[in-house]
């Protein structure tokens, strides 16, 4: 047994591996795309140039397919306990936007406010995350 066995922690798995580098590839090249579109957008807002406009909104639109692709591919690399652990932190993070839009289209037509289509989704993101690494510390699997 070696120092990192002791504490609790063992080394991770290859399948383990080529989950959390197609994360990191998700996550820069996600990121990456995001900010090229971003600036073709600005550039092309600036400049008044439609093609950079254009170009850059169909990257920002095309970008969620783009997540939900690198996330079924992560998805079906993993064990069983990971798509498990998936699957519960999609079923939460589903009720948790739910009930969040539900609330501001009630609170929306009474307050005459507009929340950002975005505020949804990194909701969305962020609770499925957190709910992730929750199930995941619960189950002591966390690391």
């Amino acid at each position: 047994m070696n120092a990192s066995e002791s504490q609790g922690r063992s080394q991770p798995t290859p399948r383990e591996r080529r989950v959390n580098r197609l994360s990191l590839w998700m996550g820069l090249g996600g990121g990456g795309v995001a900010l090229l579109a971003a600036l073709a957008v600005t550039i092309g807002r600036a400049q008044n140039i439609p093609l950079f406009n254009s170009f850059g909104a169909g990257v920002l639109a095309a970008l969620p397919l783009f997540f939900a692709v690198m996330t079924v591919l992560g998805i079906r690399q993993m064990d069983e306990y990971g798509r498990q652990l998936h699957a519960r932190a999609a079923s939460i993070a589903f009720l948790v936007v739910m009930l969040l839009a539900g609330t501001l289209i009630s609170l929306e037509a009474i307050f005459e406010f507009r929340t950002p289509p975005w505020a949804l989704y990194v909701a969305g993101m962020s609770v499925w995350g957190i709910a992730g690494w929750v199930l995941a510390a619960r189950d002591g699997r966390g690391k």
